[in-house]
C-alpha cells in the first residue's frame, strides 16, 4: 500500500509545476488536467493489480476516487507555498489571502502553568513548556474559528532565562526548540500560517531589548517613566545588534526535525516581526530608527528570501513608510478606536504596503469604545477593493484547557484571555466570540451562524490533528 500511496504523490507532484487542476500552487492553469488523471488512474491500476497478492482484490479507480486522493495533496502543497505581497494586497496560490487570528503568546514557552514535578520550570519567572496537547488544542480552535493566522512572541522571542532559546550572551539552549518546533509543525497540519515578533520591548519573562542590553553590561530599568536613554543602544551599538543578528541566525538556521525545513524556508512562517511594541525612552514615541528597522528586515531576508518583513514599531511611524525591506505595518488597539484604524490603513495604502491590526481588545468590556461590529465592518469593507491594504486583524489572545487535564481551563490575568467553550462564559463573552468567528470566515469569503461548534480537548492524544488524510493503525497517514 505504502507504494501505492508513493506513485500518487509521485504522480502528483511531477505535475504540480505544470498546472494543478484548480491551479493551485500559483501553476499555469489545470490544462493537462484530465491528461494527468487519465495517467495516474493507468498507473494506479496496474500498481493496485500488482499489490492485489499481498493486500486483496481492489475495484476500479475512478476520477472520481482518484480526486479523494489528489485534494489532500493538493493541500498540502499549497501550505508549502508561501505568501507574498503584491502593493497593499497578500496573495497565497495567486489568490486573495487574508491573515485573520489570534495572538497565542506562550507557544514557545509560557507563563501560565505551573508542570508537574520534574518537568522544566524556571520559578522566578513562573516559566515552564506548554506541553504538545496544548499546542494541539490551540490549533484545533483555531481552525474551528476559521482563523488563518497566529501571532505568538514566544515563537520568535526567547532569551534571557534559564528555559530560554539563549540563556546568556551567545549560550544556546536548544531544548527550547521543542515546542517552537511543534507549533510550527501544528500549524503547517492545521492550514495555519504564523508571524512572530523577534525581541520584545518589555521585560517580561521570555525576553527582550533589556536582555541584549544587559548582556552587554548596560544595566537599566525598564520601568521609569522616561526609560534612561542608554535604552537606545539596542538600536545604535553595532556590537548590541550583531548581538541580536547572531540571536535571529541562530533562529531562523534551525531545522526543524518534524518538517526538515529551517525556519528561513517553511513557507508556514509567513513573516517575521522586528519586535513587539517597539520604541524609545517613552511610551509609544515610535523612535525606532530607520536604519534598525531596515537593517534587521534586510537580514531577514537575507537568511529567508520569500520571508516578509513586518515594522514591529508601536504605532505607524510615517518616516518608515519608504523602507523597501518592509513588507506590513500594523498597530495595536488597547481600546478599539475606529478613527486610528481608517487612518493607519490611509496612512500605510499611500505607500502600497499592507496593514495588520495586530493585537486589539476583544471584550467589550470599555463602554466609551467602539463595538467590535463596527471595527470588523471597516476592516470587512476593504476588501472589495483590489488593494485592501489591511490584510486582517488578531485578537490579544487565546487560552484552552490544561492539556492533558481537560477539565482545566488556563487563565491569564490581564482580562483579555479568550476561552472558547468555557462553560463559564458569560453572554457578552460568547457574544463577543461568535463575532470572532463570524468575521474570520467572512474574511474567507464565507457566512456562518452565531453558533459557537463544540471543540473537543485531546487529552493525551497529542497528535489528534484537524488535517486532510487518514491515520491507519500502524500511524501510517493516507
Amino acid at each position: 500500500m505504502k507504494s501505492t500511496i508513493a506513485l500518487l504523490v509521485g504522480s502528483a507532484t511531477s505535475v504540480s509545476a505544470q498546472g494543478w487542476p484548480g491551479n493551485y500552487g500559483g501553476g499555469n492553469g489545470g490544462g493537462n488536467g484530465g491528461n494527468w488523471m487519465s495517467g495516474a488512474i493507468s498507473a494506479l491500476t496496474k500498481q493496485l493489480q500488482g499489490d492485489a497478492a499481498a493486500a486483496g482484490p481492489f475495484s476500479t479507480i475512478t476520477s472520481q476516487i482518484l480526486s479523494s486522493y489528489v485534494e489532500p495533496i493538493e493541500t498540502q502543497l499549497l501550505r508549502n507555498s508561501y505568501i507574498v505581497r503584491n502593493d497593499s494586497e497578500l496573495l497565497l496560490g495567486g489568490k486573495r489571502w487574508t491573515a485573520s487570528g489570534a495572538n497565542v503568546y506562550w507557544l514557545g514557552l509560557d507563563e501560565n502553568v505551573i508542570p508537574p514535578s520534574g518537568q522544566p520550570f524556571y520559578a522566578p519567572f513562573n516559566a515552564s513548556y506548554p506541553t504538545h496537547g496544548r499546542i494541539t488544542e490551540v490549533m484545533n480552535t483555531l481552525v474551528t474559528m476559521g482563523a488563518h493566522t497566529i501571532r505568538s512572541q514566544t515563537l520568535g522571542v526567547s532569551v534571557g532565562n534559564p528555559l530560554s532559546l539563549e540563556p546568556a550572551l551567545g549560550v544556546f539552549n536548544d531544548a527550547a526548540f521543542d515546542t517552537i518546533d511543534w507549533s510550527v509543525y501544528q500549524a503547517r497540519e492545521h492550514g495555519l500560517r504564523i508571524f512572530a515578533p523577534l525581541i520584545d520591548n518589555y521585560d517580561y519573562y521570555h525576553g527582550g531589548k533589556f536582555d541584549f542590553l544587559r548582556f552587554r553590561g548596560i544595566n537599566i530599568s525598564s520601568t521609569t517613566s522616561p526609560i534612561d536613554a542608554q535604552v537606545m543602544q539596542f538600536y545604535t551599538n553595532a556590537t548590541i545588534i550583531n548581538d541580536f543578528k547572531a540571536y535571529i541566525h541562530h533562529l531562523l538556521t534551525h531545522v526543524n526535525p518534524y518538517t526538515g525545513l529551517t525556519y528561513a524556508e517553511d513557507p508556514t512562517i509567513f513573516a517575521y516581526e522586528t519586535g513587539n511594541e517597539l520604541g524609545g525612552p517613552v511610551f509609544g514615541d515610535m523612535d525606532v530608527p530607520v536604519a534598525w528597522t531596515d537593517e534587521i528586515c534586510s537580514y531577514i531576508k537575507s537568511l529567508g528570501p520569500h520571508k516578509l518583513c513586518i515594522d514591529g514599531t508601536y504605532g505607524i511611524n510615517a518616516t518608515h513608510l519608504d523602507i523597501a525591506s518592509v513588507d506590513i505595518y500594523d498597530d495595536h488597539f488597547y481600546p478599539l478606536n475606529l478613527t486610528k484604524l481608517t487612518t493607519d490603513i490611509s496612512l500605510v495604502g499611500s505607500a502600497k504596503k499592507v496593514y495588520l491590526a495586530g493585537e486589539y481588545d476583544w471584550t467589550g468590556n470599555v463602554a466609551s469604545a467602539p463595538s467590535l461590529q463596527s471595527f470588523y465592518n471597516i476592516i470587512e469593507s476593504h476588501q472589495n477593493s483590489s488593494q485592501p491594504v489591511i490584510a486582517g486583524d488578531l485578537f490579544w489572545s487565546l487560552f484552552m484547557h490544561d492539556v492533558p487535564n481537560c477539565e482545566i481551563f488556563v487563565n491569564h490575568t490581564d482580562g483579555f484571555a479568550l476561552q472558547y467553550g468555557n462553560p463559564t462564559n458569560t453572554v457578552q463573552n460568547n457574544t463577543q466570540i461568535s463575532t470572532i468567528r463570524q468575521h474570520f470566515f467572512k474574511m474567507q469569503g464565507e457566512e456562518v451562524s452565531a453558533y459557537l461548534p463544540a471543540q473537543a480537548c485531546p487529552g493525551k492524544l497529542r497528535d489528534l490533528t484537524y488535517s486532510p488524510g487518514v491515520v491507519d493503525f500502524e500511524g501510517d497517514v493516507y
